[in-house]
């Protein structure tokens, strides 16, 4: 039985750490950005999209590999590269600090999952599909077009 609770967070201002600097890395900044987190990655490369948003000022990033120390001062942390070992000693240095994080690859493992979602002005829906991104998505794009949010 999955046990979590959704909620909304206010990201503005707030420090919000991507470990890996892929395509995941690149479809989840977007949104991050759009809600007023200062987003900030480490990794040794960036994704052509990070490239981009890194150009424009919309975020900083530390071209290198990622260090316990990284973790100093951020409130969420998504730990997205493709090593499961490094993303598992991520999880387990955000544990012990007491950081919110993420797992791509491994919601299971996460304490917080990203919720499928979409915006019509004031308006927000958000959908989890029990870890599975997919299924959420699916949900979603069907209660937008009941919406009439096409």
């Amino acid at each position: 039985m999955n046990q979590r609770l959704p909620v909304a967070l206010d990201l503005r201002g707030r420090r919000v750490l991507l470990v890996g600097a892929g395509q995941v890395a690149a479809r989840k900044v977007g949104a991050l950005i759009e809600a007023g987190a200062q987003v900030e990655v480490v990794a040794p490369s960036l994704d052509s999209h990070l490239e981009n948003l890194l150009a424009e000022g919309s975020l900083v990033a530390h071209r290198r590999p990622f260090t316990p120390e990284d973790l100093a001062g951020a409130w969420l942390v998504y730990a997205l590269t493709d090593s499961p070992d490094l993303n598992a000693r991520v999880a387990e240095l955000c544990d012990e600090r007491g950081i919110w994080y993420l797992v791509g690859g491994a919601s299971q493992e996460s304490p917080l999952w990203s919720l499928a979602h979409r915006r019509q002005g004031d308006e927000l829906v958000a959908v989890s599909g029990g870890g599975n991104p997919r299924r959420a998505l699916a949900l979603l794009n069907r209660i937008a077009g009941v919406l009439g949010w096409d």
